[in-house]
């Protein structure tokens, strides 16, 4: 940077330079220059010592204000020197920013058409995340159609299948970096760039929200910079549209621009209600990190196997791997097969030899007339269930025929074993008259002695009222002796719906570890947590429900982290009133819908809900992970089921990685259909580790029920945190690991809830939460993680 004196010079010479032009006018109030001519070499030195000057700091010069100054003459002078070409071409560049456009109010009209004139500096393309429009009512205008010229990336030769198409504009989902959710369009330097929505009906146009192309910090830059709207032909804004920042976080300037067409205080209040926007917005912090850049293919096809406009995403095995796996299946059933074999004649102590069982049903789950069965199964020696027949069973009573009146009834004895047992249809169940403390006996007759290792129940699943009739508690006795605990054996209660196989298998193991627990009659104390840490407070800020036991834990995943099509997770873990983790299998986890294989077409995929708990959750391999469709009007469910009543002190919960987008966001869990938790699940960033090929570990979120204070401390940095809305507490400082998750969505309140308020069967006051609206099924993209050798399981 030159000093003053070095200015002075510079200035000095200059003067010199120019009193010896005679066309050169001597500017106003300065001295006369001496009268003795300069050398020829230092006039040269004059010249260059300019010419560098010009080159190295004309950036800075021209943006200082500093009329009068010799040196901007002589910058001026030299400008005018260049030829009238580069002239014209600097004035046809229009700067849109120095002109002043007067925004009307609530502008009138149906048609609304968004003219693109510039990018943010990329030169070949140009995109949009989203496009919201809200009306004077405050509620948001509903679009009938909306076109785009040019429409989309697949104008371009070689592009026929992106699905970076117009009509992501309007799909709602606009907080995102999933290229499905966007809009893609070749870019025409100063050319006109159209978006074209037509609205159902013409309205008052209140406010209009462009969100820019966001999906990386590099591609940000295709987003829309100068941009003009019309209303049914009349100009209602002209000007600049904010770039976006190309990360997840941040406040609405992060991703584009809101434009407001009123000030009246009623609309606004009216727009706030149904703008959900801000539901899902979260803080930025300067220390979130970002991804590195990874550079993608501009088509982001992948492998097509369907035409049309749906992507197609694919992790597959190699044929190689999968023989592989094949193979060592074979194997393992050839070893397992051998174990049994070799293990028929040693004695077992699960198991018992006899001829005639007797079942003997002494409770109901509360109804106090019937009691009734879907399904029932004797399990033999090697587990497997022994073939009845209706002629080895007999009851008292009998059936719902005794009674006067239902001679004709269908729920007859001979159901138990007609092999339905999955289903809601009573013309497929056992229901008798119960009295209380009679008994109402069930009896087998093998025909000869068989070893039992054990019974297998389908309790009464008409539907969730009627699951009230099913039997609670069993006593069994084998050739006259008691085989079952003193209190009985304690048998499910069914969902009433058939969303899972909700069979229960009840061992006659004698080992003290695996006989029944008697439920408590009295309700589970609700207490809030009172840490004792001084330092750094671990517990949580909800009223946890202290152990839950129970025999059925139900995720209800209620909402994703922006996809509208698919849910999914990586994982999840239970652990016992001891603080151990519980070994799950296969029966024990379940799902609704149950994956991807439930939707059109779709076979094969392994991201079923076995995936859960394989125990490989800190991956982005869609092997190891379960994913499920989000369809219409259906609230997708995850199913923890357990034979014998389970007591959790704490639940962990990997989110669905491999696209952060379809994580859980809003869930609840339930305990035999009671509810013990709501909250937030984070999402799963797209930062990476140190090196470009080197993921970081997908963190786990932590659900206390205990107020174990040694656990507590153990899981302080994963613990969901839950805050009230009127409530923030200073929140402690999490370990670095958690931070963006912890941070960004731990203080998140779950949707409004709908309200009815009634005085005598009269509404007194509603409150609805607006319905989001729902998503076309048409346009769900097809995934497919497929694998070769899938095992079988019951459930």
């Amino acid at each position: 940077v030159a000093d003053d004196g070095e200015e002075a010079r510079w200035r000095n010479r200059t003067l010199s330079f120019e009193s010896s032009d005679p066309e050169t006018e001597k500017p106003a109030g300065l001295t006369k220059p001496h009268r003795q001519q300069p050398r020829p070499d230092k006039l040269q030195e004059s010249w260059n010592s300019l010419s560098l000057f010009n080159q190295s700091h004309r950036g800075r010069i021209t943006n200082v204000n500093m009329e009068g100054d010799v040196l901007d003459d002589y910058l001026s002078a030299s400008k005018r020197s260049k030829t009238v070409e580069s002239t014209k071409e600097e004035e046809e560049v229009p700067d849109t920013m120095e002109e002043i456009f007067e925004i009307p109010v609530l502008p009138y009209g149906r048609e609304l058409r968004i003219n693109i004139r510039t990018t943010w500096g990329d030169r070949h393309y140009v995109g949009l995340n989203g496009i919201e429009v809200f009306s004077s009512t405050g509620q948001p205008v509903k679009i009938a159609k909306i076109t785009a010229d040019p429409a989309d990336i697949n104008v371009l030769p070689d592009y026929n299948s992106d699905p970076r198409v117009v009509t992501n504009l309007t799909d709602g989902v606009n907080r995102t970096r999933d290229d499905i959710h966007m809009w893609l369009a070749p870019y025409t330097a100063n050319g006109n760039h159209f978006i074209c929505l037509t609205f159902q009906q013409p309205c008052k146009v209140a406010m209009i929200r462009i969100w820019n192309y966001n999906k990386s910090r590099i591609h940000s830059y295709r987003g829309a910079r100068d941009i003009e709207i019309t209303l049914d032909k009349s100009l209602i804004f002209k000007g600049e549209i904010a770039k976006a920042s190309g990360l997840l976080q941040g406040d609405l300037d992060s991703f584009g621009d809101t434009i407001l067409f009123t000030t009246d205080e009623d609309i606004l209040e009216a727009m706030a209600q149904y703008d959900e926007t801000y539901e899902g917005d979260v803080e930025d912090f300067d220390d979130e990190e970002e991804a590195p850049f990874e550079r993608p293919r501009t088509a982001d096809k992948g492998k097509q196997t369907v035409t049309g406009d749906r992507p197609f995403t694919t992790a597959n095995l190699g044929e190689r791997q999968m023989a592989t796996q094949q193979k060592q299946q074979q194997i393992q059933q050839q070893q397992l097969q051998s174990h049994t074999l070799a293990d028929v004649r040693e004695p077992r102590p699960d198991a018992y030899q006899g001829q005639v069982l007797q079942l003997n049903f002494t409770g109901t789950w509360g109804d106090p007339h019937y009691l009734g069965l879907t399904g029932l199964e004797v399990l033999g020696w090697e587990g497997d269930p022994l073939t009845l027949s209706p002629g080895m069973l007999s009851a008292s009573p009998r059936d719902i025929t005794v009674l006067p009146g239902y001679e004709d009834d269908t729920r007859t004895l001979d159901k138990l074993v007609d092999g339905s047992n999955v289903t809601t249809a009573d013309e497929h169940m056992w229901l008798i008259p119960f009295n209380e403390g009679e008994g109402h006996v069930l009896t087998i007759d093998l025909g000869q002695p068989q070893y039992l290792t054990g019974l297998r129940f389908w309790n009464y699943n008409k539907s969730r009222e009627d699951t009230y009739r099913g039997a609670k508690v069993v006593h069994l006795l084998l050739d006259g002796q008691v085989i079952s605990p003193p209190e009985g054996y304690l048998i499910r209660k069914a969902p009433g719906n058939c969303n899972y196989d909700y069979a229960q298998d009840i061992s006659f193991s004698q080992s003290p570890a695996s006989r029944p627990v008697k439920l408590s009659s009295q309700p589970l104390e609700l207490s809030v947590r009172q840490s004792k840490l001084m330092n750094e407070e671990a517990s949580q800020d909800y009223e946890p429900l202290i152990m839950p036991c129970g025999f059925v834990f139900e995720l209800q995943l209620l909402s994703t982290w922006g996809d509208p099509y698919y849910v999914g997770l990586n994982g999840l873990d239970f652990y016992n009133q001891d603080g151990d983790q519980v070994q799950l299998t296969q029966n024990n986890i379940a799902a609704y819908p149950e994956s991807v294989n439930v939707l059109p077409g779709v076979e094969g995929d392994v991201r079923t809900p076995d995936k859960l708990i394989d125990g490989k959750n800190c991956t982005n391999d869609g092997k190891h992970m379960w994913l499920a469709p989000v369809l219409p009007g259906v609230i997708n469910r995850v199913y923890v089921i357990f034979d014998q009543p389970q007591t959790v002190s704490m639940i962990k919960l990997w989110n669905y990685s491999k696209t952060s987008g379809r994580g859980v966001k809003e869930f609840g869990v339930l305990v035999d259909d009671l509810v013990v938790y709501n909250g937030i699940l984070g999402m799963v960033p797209t930062t990476r580790g140190i090196l470009p090929t080197c993921d970081a570990p997908t963190p786990y979120h932590t659900i206390l029920f205990t107020d174990d204070d040694a656990i507590a401390q153990r899981e302080r940095h994963t613990v969901i945190r839950y805050f009230h809305p009127t409530f923030y507490p200073v929140l402690p400082v999490p370990h670095p690991l958690s931070l963006p998750f912890f941070l960004h969505h731990g203080n998140q309140v779950p949707d409004d809830q709908d309200v009815k308020m009634t005085d005598d069967n009269r509404v007194m006051a509603h409150h609805r939460q607006p319905k989001k609206t729902s998503v076309d099924q048409a346009l769900r993209p097809t995934t497919s993680v497929t694998e070769a050798g899938r095992g079988i399981y019951r459930r």
